[in-house]
């Protein structure tokens, strides 16, 4: 019979194999099954394909620091995944780092153990991380509940009632909900008491300080805001919500090249996820920092991957019958890699959705396109048959206005 208290499967991801081939026999004796992943790649395809009380990650995980790849997993879509209990693998080269120590602490219910992994020594914290789950969980229950009833103005105030009535249970989190709650009524004064009131008891609390500048910035107060958004990057670094949240502070402030700065970081610990990149581009564009969007495109990103990630955009938006939005996403590509030979397909595609709105103006422009798209490659077939139609089309309307 197997010991409930204990997780039924666990992953580990640590690029040293040998550290889950070393526990596997033994904690499998106690009817532990242990996947292991020694490679981003495999980890994420394992995380996302099976369900996982319990994760180890190594500390020091090269591809992703194991930290950042916990944050990415409590931030999963699915609530049974990111309320997996994490636990970090350190090896003898982690020397002891404040800040991630101050991190640690930050995100909070993160155990830290050290190689090698003991089968007797770790199913005690198994245990305790099971623990840790099941709070989670319960603390999960009451947030959507409340997410529910906040989610419809006529029910906001009941959320908010909801929380309050179960705070004693909740503690500090409780507090942190109502502070979501408070937002969610857009009651930024209400909100900001409730952080302040978090510092009052526990001053290093650096959730509640990030907080406080996130409301500072809603306000429209944004260096306030960078005080205390910088002060908690400071002390706990690679936080990546606060990473995310520094990047857009930066750019309303005005200063794009320290916002560029955090989004670097954000693209380097989504290697995976081509479009947290071109995302970090378009916002640099929506602030009108051009010119930093094309450096940091140009520095991070392949021509033909951006030739690939507008075109595949802009024909889903067409298709949708958005042919603004997709003539939109073809010509940020556009400007990136101007000169690059095959742009033909988006200065293609431009074409055909201006052709979608059957006047003359446009069908001039579709022209001018397709002109651009065959000086880059002459031998396009469909091109010069569009060329043809346009031509056929323009003459049958000269025709009709003479």
């Amino acid at each position: 019979m197997s010991d409930t208290t204990l997780p039924q499967k666990i992953l580990i991801v640590d690029a040293d194999k040998s550290v889950g081939q070393g526990i596997k026999g033994a904690l499998e004796k106690h009817n532990i099954k242990v996947d292991t992943a020694s490679d981003l790649g495999s980890g994420l395809y394992m995380f996302n394909q099976n369900m996982y009380p319990v994760v180890l990650i190594e500390l020091g995980f090269e591809e992703v620091p194991g930290l950042v790849l916990a944050q990415r997993w409590r931030a999963h879509e699915v609530i049974d995944k990111r309320n997996a209990t994490f636990i970090l693998v350190a090896g003898n080269r982690d020397g002891h780092d404040p800040g991630q120590a101050k991190l640690i602490e930050e995100l909070d219910d993160i155990e830290v153990v050290y190689k090698p992994l003991n089968p007797i020594h770790i199913l005690p914290i198994l245990k305790k991380a099971m623990m840790t789950r099941a709070r989670r969980l319960r603390f999960s229950d009451v947030s959507v509940q409340a997410m529910k009833l906040a989610s419809r103005p006529e029910t906001v105030q009941n959320a908010i009632d909801y929380v309050k009535a179960n705070l004693k249970d909740l503690g500090f989190r409780g507090h942190d909900l109502l502070r979501e709650m408070y937002e969610a009524q857009k009651s930024w004064s209400k909100a900001m008491e409730v952080v302040d009131g978090i510092l009052l008891q526990k001053p290093e609390n650096l959730n509640a300080v990030n907080h406080k500048g996130r409301l500072l910035l809603k306000l429209g107060r944004h260096d306030d805001a960078l005080k205390y958004m910088e002060h908690a990057d400071k002390l706990a670094p690679n936080n990546i919500q606060r990473i995310n949240e520094m990047a857009m502070a930066y750019l309303a402030a005005n200063k794009p090249d320290l916002s560029v700065k955090q989004m670097r970081d954000l693209i380097r610990y989504h290697p995976d996820q081509p479009e947290v990149k071109f995302d970090m581009f378009a916002k640099l564009q929506e602030f009108g920092f051009d010119d930093h969007a094309i450096n940091l495109c140009k520095d991070t990103t392949d021509p033909l991957e951006v030739v690939r990630h507008y075109n595949n955009k802009g024909v889903a938006l067409a298709k949708a019958g958005n042919v603004e939005g997709a003539i939109m996403e073809y010509e940020r590509s556009l400007r990136f890699y101007p000169k690059y030979k095959e742009n033909y397909r988006i200065l293609y595609n431009i074409a055909l959705a201006h052709l979608s709105y059957k006047t003359r103006p446009h069908y001039e422009i579709a022209m001018d396109y397709i002109m651009r798209c065959l000086e880059l490659n002459d031998k396009f077939e469909k091109a010069q048959k569009t060329k043809e139609q346009i031509e056929d089309q323009l003459s049958k309307r000269n025709k009709t206005a003479s």
